[in-house]
Order: C-alpha cells, then structure tokens, then sequence
C-alpha cells in the first residue's frame, strides 16, 4: 500500500472515532437483510475490475508477491462474492455463474499465479498431486471453485475443484501439525481455514463426507493455534512443530471466521465471540476491530493494513462478514459505519465502490457484506 493512501486511511479512521456513525450505520440495514438491488450494485461495482483487465501493475504494495496476491484476490474475493448472492436470490444465479466464471478464468492465468510461482519455484496448478500445497492459491482458489459449482451444476471447473480438494485434503491428513504451507517454511492457519471453508462447501454440493477432517482441524486450532489467553488465532506459525512465530491478532482471526463458518459453525462462533470480547470497540455508531488484544500489542503489515490506535483495518472490514454470518446486526451496522466512513462509497450508475479501496478494496467488502447467514442467530 502507498504511504500516502495509507495515511488517508489512517486520518479517516482516526476520524470515525469521534464522527457520528447513526446515518451511515443505517444504510447498511438493506445489505444486512439482503436486499437484491443494494446488493448488484456492489456486484457490477466488482464486475468492472474483471471486465476492465487488471495487472501487478494496478497495486502499489512495493512487494511483486503482495502486487500478485492483490491481484489474484480481487478475482477470487469477487467470484465468492456473486456466489454468496446466487445462493441468497435464485433468481441471480445464471448471471453469477457468468460472472463468476470470468474472475475465476481470470485468476487461472498464468499471469495471476505468477506470485506464487515465484514463491514456490513451481506452478501451483501443476503442483496438484505433489507434496507441496500451495494454499495461499489452491485454498482460497477452491472455495471460488466450489461455489461455482453450487451456483452452476454443471460448472466446467468440476474437474480442476474435485483435484485441489483431492491434494488439499490429502497433504492435511498427512500433516504432523495439522496445517500445510502457504509458501514454502511459511504456515498461516488462517490460510488453512479458506481450504477448510472451501471443503464444507464440496460436501454440501457433492454429499461426500470430510468431517473427520474437519473435526481434527477444529482440534488441532483449539490445541494449538488459538491463544489461550485471548481466544484468538494466531497468525503464523513455525512449519516444523507449530510453535507460534506471530501473535493471535484481528486480521486473521476474523477472516477465519468468517471461512469457517461455511464448515464448521462452531469453531467460527468461538472465535467470533473471542473477537467480540476481546476487540471490538464501538462509540457514536462506529463499530472497529483492535489488531491485537489489550495489552502490548504490536505494529500493522501488510495483512493487517494500517492499526491507529490500536484499531486495524483489514480486522474490521473482515469482521463485517463474520458478524453477518453470526446474526450480529449491531456489530454488522457499526463495523459498515467505519468502512463507510474511511472506504468511501460511490454509486455511480448503479454501480457501487469504495473510492480508497481499489479493486482489491471493492471485492474483499463485497464478500464480506454479502457473506451468507448459515449459522445466523439474533444477539440480545
């Protein structure tokens, strides 16, 4: 990210503390019940970056790696996106299923796997079958896959989905510790939990049966990779035995959350709750998520985005999809009152964005907002 797009970021942030968040919390009110219209417009937002071609050259992290994961996650958080209304409204499925279609070939091209090539020394699509996972590609590359499927019966990606499955979930069942790699000596279990997000959705499409797996996961982040202090996920951890290497933050945990809740809703409660005690702050209608629990804390990266005074970004825009996939509508209401604030949203003919969210910005909140209410319950 710029320095100066940072710190526009960070002055609005600052800002949202102090700012009244009642109006803009309220217009969150149609996307939270799933209003179809408000919720196209944040679809054609999305669609024009697939339609207009994008490259690294679009993002302005200073890293090619971080360049191409931008890139290859606005093709995939979009393609998650028009899924998530597909399965809300019926009636939107053939033209999601197109949409989708195009992100996911876009994301296939050997251009968008070029960052993780370069992390690997190898494709990942021509690692399926090998011993090297690849899961910041194939994990989250597979819950878009498996979506389309449930959109589309008859997706021409069955094959490509049935074989990352396949090695995914071998290469888990074989793992010492539980998680695969990421990139090579590095594991992020948030990661992890995309491919585990990816697997309950397979089940659901196909009737076959990964509970075991999915149970030994649960166990394994319950034993291992949640802090026991804070009840949050930690970030990294060390390939060999599992040691923790970065502290249980924000960034991770609420987007974990919000994979799991597609297979596991009750690992991906706990950690909501674990967020909501821990992290969330909310006044004046404004709702954030801390990066780190009260305490030392720590500085932000590239995964949490700025972090003022203690509040990260990329926590609370995570945060929006689990605390839908919750029934929290407060929260809900409140965490889109700061993103609103900060991202600033423009209609525009219909079709909305975030003017300081960029591509990547437009199609990670739309999956978030539009993030499904498989185990919604009502918060007293």
């Amino acid at each position: 990210m710029k320095t100066n797009h940072a710190m526009r970021i960070a002055v609005l942030l600052i800002g949202a503390l102090w700012g009244p968040g009642a109006a803009l919390g309220t217009s969150a009110g149609p996307l939270y019940e799933g209003d179809l219209e408000t919720q196209l417009a944040h679809a054609r937002g999305v669609a024009r970056w697939v339609d207009e071609p994008l490259s690294e050259a679009d993002f302005g992290t200073g890293s090619q790696r971080f360049d191409g994961e931008w890139l290859f996650g606005t093709y995939v958080m979009g393609a998650i996106g028009h899924g998530q209304v597909a399965l809300e409204h019926p009636e939107y499925r053939a033209e999601a299923g197109r949409r989708m279609e195009r992100a996911i070939d876009a994301a296939l091209t050997r251009e968008v796997r070029a960052f993780d090539r370069a992390a690997w020394g190898t494709d990942p699509v021509d690692d399926i079958g090998t011993r090297r996972a690849h899961v910041a590609y194939l994990g989250y590359l597979d819950l878009a896959l498996a979506l389309h499927r449930q959109v589309d019966p008859e997706s021409k990606f069955i094959e490509l989905e049935e074989s990352i499955t396949r090695h995914l979930a071998g290469l888990l069942e074989r793992s010492a510790t539980g998680l695969v790699e990421t990139y090579p000596g590095e594991v992020y279990p948030v990661d992890n939990a995309a491919f585990i997000g990816a697997l309950g959705v397979h089940d659901a499409v196909t009737g076959e049966d990964h509970r075991t797996l999915i149970r030994r996961f649960r166990a394994e982040l319950r034993g291992r990779y949640i802090s026991a202090e804070t009840g949050l996920l930690y970030q990294s951890v060390a390939r060999r035995g599992g040691r923790p290497v970065d502290a249980a933050r924000g960034s991770g945990t609420a987007l974990a959350t919000y994979f799991l809740a597609y297979a596991d809703p009750e690992l991906s409660e706990q950690l909501w709750s674990a967020m909501r005690r821990e992290l969330y702050r909310q006044g004046l209608g404004f709702g954030a998520m801390r990066e780190y629990a009260p305490g030392p804390g720590g500085r932000g990266d590239i995964d949490s985005g700025p972090v003022v005074l203690g509040l990260g970004v990329s926590a609370t825009g995570f945060a929006i999809g689990a605390a839908r996939a919750h029934g929290d509508r407060d929260a809900y209401r409140s965490l889109y009152a700061t993103a609103a604030l900060f991202g600033a949203p423009t209609d525009a003919g219909g079709r909305m964005s975030f003017a300081l969210g960029g591509p990547i910005g437009d199609a990670i909140m739309f999956a978030m907002l539009t993030a499904p209410r498989a185990v919604a319950r009502v918060r007293s």
